[in-house]
């Protein structure tokens, strides 16, 4: 079974950008992504709210802290490398199992580290962020979550693309599903053997869910089938 290689990087412009768009978009699925995962590490930047130019702000500061840390995120990306490599042979088998060896939609898999806590994902590209100050349970589980994203929605299309093909996958069922479907699977026994238990993990407004598709999973371990009943209840 050949799996993608998962590269982890930093990308500068990319934290920018995305913090700017959780600037503008804070609330999810229940969480305050800005006062919750932005605010709570870097609270200086409340004083963009007193900035004539917001996006400017925002830049400069993190240009600033990339420079004034730059040995210490050098040395927690080294640590988190580390971390990868010795877990990432045991959860490409634990997915190679879940899915009945569906191939990797990618190749490469990119992780952009990021000086907040945010982790989005991006399936076109094969890529997301993790968030650099995190213990090595957080950054795994972040890691195996997102990239746990890309073969499921890539499943789901091949297996019911009568279902799922011009779902919007950033909303909605698809997305609500896709996030239940991780919840559940990162809460059994051979995922917190992997990467740890993780408490209050899931959206908020997911938690209902989550609790139907761990018995769902439970009583019948098979995705298809998980789908199809997730699905009537979301």
């Amino acid at each position: 079974m050949n799996h993608p290689t998962i590269k982890l990087q930093f990308d500068q412009k990319l934290d920018q950008d995305i913090a700017w768009d959780f600037y503008n978009q804070q609330k999810i699925g229940g969480c305050d992504f800005w006062k919750e995962r932005a605010l709570k590490y870097h609270p200086v930047l409340v004083g963009i709210e007193k900035s004539s130019d917001k996006k400017v702000f925002l830049n400069n500061y993190v240009s600033s802290y990339y420079i004034s840390h730059n040995e210490e995120i050098i040395s927690l990306s080294n640590k988190t490398i580390e971390y990868l490599n010795q877990a990432q042979e045991k959860y490409f088998f634990l997915v190679d199992k879940i899915f009945n060896n569906h191939p990797w939609p990618q190749e490469e898999i990119i992780g952009d580290f990021s000086i907040f806590d945010f982790c989005p994902r991006f399936l076109e590209d094969g890529e997301f962020q993790v968030f650099i100050y995190d213990n090595r349970n957080l950054q795994l589980f972040t890691i195996f979550h997102e990239c746990l994203h890309f073969i499921f929605y890539d499943f789901a299309l091949n297996k019911f693309p009568e279902v799922f093909a011009g779902m919007n996958t950033e909303d909605g069922k698809f997305w609500v599903l896709a996030e239940v479907f991780n919840i559940v699977i990162q809460t059994t026994d051979d995922f917190i053997d992997l990467h740890g238990k993780i408490d209050n993990i899931g959206y908020p407004e997911h938690q209902e869910l989550i609790k139907r598709g761990s018995v769902t999973w439970n009583d019948n371990p098979d995705v298809s089938s998980w789908i199809i009943e997730m699905m009537k209840a979301i």
